[in-house]
């Protein structure tokens, strides 16, 4: 059972790495690339976070603007310690914490941006059923769509090797309509 669970853990953090900036950092010689991409995000990530300043709530959203401010906060000092960085400073901080560790601490300003998201929309509607029902409805996109592609490469893999039966004539592919046998009655069987 610890196999099992280690081994879920390890796939999980490998499709969540896969989200983030990890490849990049990893392929990078120079981290010119790197300080680029994390300045945009970083900054896009900034400016989402004041979007929510913007927002009326009913009962004046006191939780969901204290959220906001909190990950603001965060947003803003990682992007002054970070993004004002040189690339071969930058790259010596990340090869210091490793990889994967500076990956998800980036990561964690898009998990902010979630968490504020979830509690606008609880302190929006009325019940908390409510809520759940237009959280999950607004996760089926990023739910759905990866399940459905990791289906797809499991059920139809793109390295299939056709088999004689497929209608494979001297090691090219006969396109041609298998033939039915028919019955007594003259239908295809």
């Amino acid at each position: 059972m610890l196999a099992f669970s280690q081994e879920a853990v390890k796939k999980v953090t490998r499709y969540l790495l896969q989200l983030t900036l990890y490849d990049v950092m990893r392929s990078s010689h120079d981290f010119e690339d790197v300080k680029a991409d994390l300045n945009e995000r970083t900054n896009w990530t900034i400016e989402a976070l004041r979007s929510f300043f913007t927002i009326r709530f009913a009962d004046e959203g006191h939780f969901v603007t204290l959220c906001a401010f909190l990950w603001l906060v965060i947003a803003e000092s990682m992007h002054l310690h970070y993004g004002r960085l040189a690339p071969h400073e930058l790259k010596d901080r990340v090869e210091n914490m490793g990889y994967a560790t500076f990956a998800i601490l980036i990561a964690t300003l898009d998990l902010g941006i979630v968490v504020i998201r979830v509690a606008g929309i609880f302190t929006m509607s009325g019940s908390p059923g409510l809520a759940m029902c237009l959280i999950l409805f607004s996760a089926v996109p990023s739910i759905v769509l990866p399940l459905l592609l990791h289906l797809t490469k499991i059920f139809w893999p793109r390295n299939r090797q056709p088999t004689a039966e497929q209608g494979e004539i001297g090691g090219e592919l006969n396109f041609r309509a298998p033939q039915l046998e028919q019955g007594n009655d003259g239908m295809p069987r």
